[in-house]
C-alpha cells in the first residue's frame, strides 16, 4: 500500500470528545464459507483519508440460507486488544477479542462446538452509539476461534459461562464495518 496518497495521517484526540471503552453487547461471527463467493465479503475502499484505510461501507452479502451467528458478549468481561508484531519494517497487527457469554444452555454449548474450527470474520458492536461494528478478519486473513474456555462455576458465587477468544492478523488492527448486518441472500 502506498500511503503517500493519504492526505490526513495523524494520531490525535480531542478534549471533551466521547470515547467510551469496551464493546457493545451484540455481535456476530460469520464463517468465510457463508459469504457469496468472491464478492460477498467487502473490504475498505481505497481513498485519500486515513479513515478510508479501515472503514468498510459496503454491505457484506451471504449465500442463500446462511445467516450470521449471533454473539452476545457481556460488556464488563469482553473486549478487543491489538499489537503490532513482526520484524523491523515488516510488521503486521495481531488482534484478539474476548467475548464472555454467561450462559451454559445447550444452544450456547452447541454453538461453541460448531464454531471452534471455522475461519471467518467477527463483528462486535462499537460502544459509541453509532450502530457500527468492529470487524476482525478479512478476505486476506480470516479471524479464527483460538480458545473456548468456561465452566459451571464453583459454589454459590461461581462464574457460569464461556469465554470465546478470537484472533486475527492484518495490515490494520481492526476494521470499522459501517454496512448493514448481513442477512441471508434470497
Amino acid at each position: 500500500m502506498d500511503y503517500g496518497t493519504i492526505t490526513d495521517l495523524g494520531l490525535s484526540f480531542g478534549d471533551g470528545n466521547e470515547n467510551p471503552s469496551g464493546v457493545a453487547e451484540h455481535g456476530f461471527f460469520i464463517p468465510l464459507s457463508f459469504f457469496v463467493d468472491g464478492t460477498g465479503l467487502k473490504a475498505p475502499t481505497a481513498g485519500t483519508t486515513a479513515a478510508s484505510l479501515v472503514e468498510i461501507t459496503g454491505d457484506h452479502v451471504l449465500k442463500a440460507g446462511k445467516a450470521p451467528i449471533p454473539i452476545t458478549p457481556l460488556f464488563s468481561k469482553s473486549g478487543i486488544n491489538w499489537e503490532s508484531v513482526g520484524e523491523e519494517l515488516s510488521q503486521i497487527f495481531q488482534t484478539g477479542a474476548e467475548a464472555f457469554i454467561p450462559d451454559n444452555s445447550s444452544k450456547s454449548l452447541g454453538t461453541g462446538q460448531a464454531i471452534k474450527n471455522y475461519r471467518g470474520i467477527l463483528l462486535i458492536g462499537k460502544n459509541d452509539g453509532s450502530n457500527h461494528f468492529w470487524q476482525l478478519g478479512s478476505q486476506m486473513i480470516a479471524a479464527k476461534v483460538t480458545k473456548i474456555q468456561g465452566g459451571t462455576g464453583v459454589g454459590p458465587t461461581g462464574e457460569v459461562g464461556s469465554k470465546v477468544t478470537f484472533q486475527s492478523h492484518g495490515a490494520a488492527p481492526v476494521y470499522v464495518y459501517k454496512g448493514a448486518v448481513p442477512a441471508p441472500a434470497v
